[in-house]
């Protein structure tokens, strides 16, 4: 309840603003009626998408569209309050205010288009990554070993639980022999016990089955019902500790680590610790998958050189240009890094609790592993 008035509040806040600029811009006396129609309209679109995450179960394919109207509204609004600002400011000078007028429908009109555009294409386009990683002493039964990484699914009002099998499945037909999840499965919970189900029926169809580890979303909707849920199924729950995947008498190690709380210095020594527990037993200079749900524990992958370390948590922003991320807070945001030795990877997630993308697609990330070559 907390959350939904926070997003009301901000919402409403954002639409009194705009209403004031726009009576600004456009010279209107009574500026009330400016403000109090951007005020509603930024009000009904966060009430809406409030309202249809909580009862969309059951609902026509009709509630879906609105709801994506309505998150596109939403970004509109934001896209907005800096442009009509400017706007406003421009429009003082009596020569300007005919020019700034038609500029601001045009904004608007833009805004509005990005905003919807970017709400239905976020959450129904996908595209299928293939990173091909190079890793030193390999061994000969794992050159070309296949993987698919799977997460940030939020199954909800946006992703389905019944869209969960359709995206195994396509991990499957990418030739996977094991499906690695990094977190944050599940926002609406009760469906938790149908989403294990696809898990548990799912699993054979990987021959090292699917092993996941813990996201932070995990924690907020209940991560001891998810786990319970979990521990019915033969998938691998990996908290600070690792897995040997064997083939012919040769091993490579997953190790996958829980996500951390702690901020600043202690963070950091969190997640050295959880990553040295998610280590232990590991042969020295064994080949390591390195699974996080938070994108900072790339820079722990570098320092205990794993093959490659895999991540999501940023969902790679969902807004960009030229598939680039313009503002973020993360060291590592979406994509590939390196530190010249190891590779890791931050994936923009297979869906989101939010359906609105720009310039940054869901994706299916496919990772395949081969034997570097001597020099």
């Amino acid at each position: 309840m907390m959350f939904e008035r926070m997003i009301l509040m901000i919402f409403s806040f954002l639409g009194i603003l705009n209403g004031i600029f726009g009576a600004i811009i456009f010279r209107r006396r009574r500026f009330y009626f400016y403000l109090a129609g951007s005020w509603l309209l930024s009000f009904l679109s966060a009430g809406y998408f409030l309202w249809y995450a909580r009862g969309y179960d059951g609902l026509g394919l009709w509630s879906l569209w609105l709801g994506y109207l309505a998150c596109g509204l939403m970004v509109a609004e934001i896209i907005a309050l800096p442009c009509l600002f400017f706007l406003a400011l421009l429009s003082i000078p009596r020569k300007l205010q005919k020019g700034t007028r038609a500029l601001t429908l045009a904004v608007l009109f833009l805004a509005a288009g990005i905003g919807v555009y970017g709400a239905i294409d976020g959450n129904t386009s996908e595209k299928v990554e293939h990173l091909d990683v190079y890793v030193d002493g390999l061994p000969a039964a794992f050159d070309g070993y296949r993987a698919a990484q799977m997460t940030d699914t939020h199954i909800g009002p946006y992703f389905r639980y019944g869209d969960l099998p359709g995206e195994i499945e396509r991990a499957r037909q990418e030739g996977a022999q094991v499906l690695l999840f990094t977190g944050d499965l599940i926002d609406d919970i009760r469906h938790m016990p149908e989403a294990a189900h696809t898990l548990a029926e799912k699993q054979g169809e990987f021959p090292d089955g699917i092993i996941y580890v813990w996201g932070n979303h995990e924690y907020y909707r209940g991560k001891d019902y998810i786990e319970s849920e979990l521990v019915k199924t033969p998938v691998k729950l990996l908290v600070n500790e690792h897995t040997a995947i064997t083939r012919g008498g040769s091993s490579i190690y997953v190790a996958g680590v829980d996500y951390p709380w702690a901020r600043g210095d202690a963070m950091k020594k969190e997640m050295d610790d959880m990553t040295e527990e998610a280590w232990q037993g590991i042969p020295q200079g064994a080949p390591v998958i390195f699974l996080a749900h938070h994108s900072a524990f790339i820079d722990e992958g570098f320092r205990k050189g794993a093959a490659v370390t895999l991540t999501g948590h940023t969902h790679g922003t969902q807004f960009g240009l030229f598939g680039r991320p313009i503002i973020t807070p993360f060291t590592y945001t979406r994509g590939l890094y390196s530190d010249g030795r190891t590779v890791g990877y931050v994936s923009r997630g297979d869906a989101s609790w939010f359906p609105f993308r720009f310039s940054c697609p869901r994706e299916l990330v496919i990772i395949t592993l081969h034997r570097k070559q001597p020099a």
